[in-house]
């Protein structure tokens, strides 16, 4: 598992580096705030629909050859973004680079893999650690490599940078990743139907509390997505920031995030609390932290303010995301793991990719509504959370 962490790492270090760029690149070639953020929905979007379809394939494949496919086209997109100079390249270079990311459900089938019921939720802290770190490090090296000034920014060593961190986790993958999968469950696999995702989708629904789950994980990841996509447009906006203030604020939230998921999360402080507490009301305090961490921002003008909103935030997902997710994976049989995760990723990146699709217009309105729009989010997700809590709870369905 610590192996799969670092190439996790080396991925999600690659997106790190360009998320508080790229609306700098693409305000460069003279496109609306609006029009920036639904570039960047196509990303998440293109996850959304390519997620399910790995986590199928990693299923009656294996969860390395997987991994390693997705890695080459994210090698290719970001040098496809790296040459960008025209919206089109931009457009077809994030569809390219989400149809790729969709590989996170095949990670996270891995981590299944490996752990047990009881280890789960630390597991997926693990996972959450490695995207944080990714975040740490990302944003910081891409503000340095860009640097300060928005006018004279080198977009195109920073998406040749990330180029290479995904080139090392192919590497890492191909001469130090381990098959998980055991060849028992895949040959189980092999034989079942193909499930669409409609029908996999219904599946979902039938199960009345699994579904209120995935509905709150895409009403939180929503707000999240709104506040993300134009966080790098509102600190240009309201604080004057260029590549660099955008890149050390997000590196600052992320240490705080990765500390959360790796120290507290993997030690016995966070089982304790969610033994002491339950993982239904740690998420729901986790909703109420989140809302008033966008609460903070909205209503900064100074980076002292600024930096304690970026502190209250990733406490919200430090305890939010892998709870949420361990609860949907012990849900899931063995042999439907890969789907259900997969599935579960893809609705993750729809959430993502919800968000920037109007994220930019409340944006242009007001300087205040993504951040406004965002605590509405919690408050919906709260509302699915406590009638989750109120059901009798499902247990995973038999292996076939």
């Amino acid at each position: 598992m610590k192996i799969l962490f670092f190439i996790i790492l080396l991925d999600l270090m690659g997106i790190g580096v360009m998320n508080p760029i790229f609306p700098f690149l693409a305000t460069r070639l003279g496109i609306e705030p609006s029009v920036v953020t639904l570039i960047l929905a196509i990303y998440p979007i293109a996850s959304f629909i390519a997620a399910p379809v790995w986590g199928r394939m990693s299923d009656q494949r294996g969860r390395r050859p997987i991994l390693m496919i997705s890695q080459i086209g994210a090698v290719a997109a970001f040098i496809l973004l790296g040459f960008a100079d025209n919206i089109w390249m931009l457009i077809l270079s994030r569809f390219i680079g989400g149809i790729c990311a969709g590989n996170i459900g095949a990670a996270y089938a891995y981590i299944t893999d490996v752990t047990t019921n009881e280890n789960r939720a630390k597991g997926m802290a693990m996972v959450g650690g490695a995207l944080s770190l990714g975040f740490i490090v990302g944003p910081m090296i891409g503000g340095l490599l860009a640097g300060g000034d928005k006018a004279t920014a080198n977009f195109t060593l920073v998406a040749l940078f990330c180029a290479s961190m995904n080139f090392l986790a192919l590497m890492g993958t191909i001469f130090f990743l381990p098959e998980s999968l055991k060849p028992e469950v895949r040959e189980k696999l092999k034989s079942r139907p193909q499930v669409s995702r409609w029908q996999l989708f219904n599946k979902i629904r039938a199960r009345s509390g699994l579904f209120l789950m995935f509905m709150a994980a895409l009403a939180f990841g929503t707000g999240g997505s709104v506040f993300e996509s134009t966080f790098p447009l509102w600190g240009a906006a309201a604080m004057d920031f260029g590549p660099r203030d955008v890149g050390a604020a997000l590196s600052f939230a992320a240490v705080v995030l990765v500390t959360l998921q790796l120290v507290v999360m993997q030690s016995k402080i966070g089982p304790g609390i969610m033994k002491k507490f339950g993982e239904l009301p740690v998420a729901t305090a986790a909703c109420v932290i989140y809302a008033i961490g966008l609460m903070v921002v909205a209503t900064s003008d100074n980076w002292p303010q600024l930096l304690l909103a970026q502190a209250l935030l990733p406490i919200g997902l430090a305890f939010f995301n892998p709870t949420i997710t361990s609860l949907v994976s012990k849900q899931a049989a063995d042999t439907e793991r890969g789907m259900v995760m997969g599935f579960y990723a893809s609705w993750g990146s729809l959430a993502r990719g919800a968000g920037p699709l109007f994220s930019g217009s409340l944006l242009q309105a007001n300087l205040h509504y993504p951040f406004y729009y965002g605590v509405l989010a919690m408050a919906v997700t709260i509302a699915l959370i406590f009638v989750v809590s109120g059901k009798p709870s499902e247990s995973a369905p038999k292996p076939a």
